[in-house]
């Protein structure tokens, strides 16, 4: 009996510890690397989702917008326009005397200078092509005067005045080069004129050119615009006319001939 007990609790025994090794083989060791990848796991998806959130909420920057074009109007020259302008001008004027029984057929020549001004009325149209055609008229005062010139003709004495009243009535055709136009013009002229050559001995050999004349002018200009309805110019003008002839009180033939150079600047206002 002691010895089947003694056996059974060997044979138990032996189970036991046959038992116990069999489940510490079959035990696993502790996996160190779950250990440490699932926190890695968790870190990364916080940081992917703040940094996700952050750039979400924050607008995306845009680079400004560079404007390298320096127009800020578009210039067009049609229209209906006023304008002023002033400048100086150089005149010619060459006068000769027939006097009975002497040669004075040469002629002699006054130089008169000043100052002039204007006003300006004109209209333009321009043309897909950037031709431009337009029509202007001026009106204005002008004092180009001489200093007397004495010894002419056995001591007469020559005092020559352009103006006071002067004005034109022009076409212009030009090219408009954006802002800027260049042009040519031409038309017709009117100046007034107060010359007289005193003679040397009495009243009946003065010679006299005074009144209003008509000839003819031929310019050029450039043309800026300021701004859509304000522009600015330079231009010159030739003006030329023709001989004015009379006698004097002795019945003596004489004439005047007149001619003007003129430089300008201006400013119109296009309606």
């Amino acid at each position: 009996m002691t010895f089947f007990t003694t056996n059974i609790m060997g044979l138990n025994k032996g189970a036991f510890l046959k038992t116990k090794r069999d489940h510490s083989i079959k035990r696993s060791p502790p996996n160190r690397l779950k250990a440490w990848v699932s926190p890695l796991a968790v870190l990364s998806l916080l940081l992917v989702s703040t940094i996700t959130g952050t750039h979400a909420a924050d607008p995306i920057p845009v680079a400004p917008e560079i404007n390298l074009s320096t127009d800020t109007f578009n210039a067009r020259w049609s229209g209906f326009y006023l304008g002023a302008s002033v400048g100086g001008g150089w005149g010619k004027s060459n006068a000769f005397y027939d006097r009975a029984g002497d040669d004075h057929l040469t002629r002699e020549t006054s130089n008169p200078s000043g100052f002039l001004g204007s006003f300006t009325m004109g209209y333009n149209y321009q043309f897909a092509n950037r031709f431009v055609l337009g029509i202007e008229g001026d009106l204005g005062f002008m004092n180009l005067s001489a200093s007397d010139k004495i010894d002419i003709w056995d001591g007469h004495i020559w005092k020559s005045q352009f103006g006071g009243v002067w004005g034109t009535v022009r076409p212009r055709v030009g090219y408009a080069f954006e802002k800027m136009m260049v042009y040519a013009t031409g038309g017709v002229a009117i100046m007034g004129t107060d010359e007289i050559i005193l003679g040397d001995n009495d009243a009946t050999q003065n010679t006299y050119n005074a009144g209003v004349h008509t000839g003819w002018v031929l310019g050029a200009g450039v043309e800026y615009a300021l701004t859509e309805r304000l522009s600015t110019k330079i231009e010159y003008l030739h003006m030329e006319f023709p001989e004015y002839r009379s006698y004097t009180n002795n019945n003596e033939l004489y004439g005047f001939e007149n001619s003007v150079g003129l430089v300008r600047v201006g400013l119109n206002y296009k309606f």
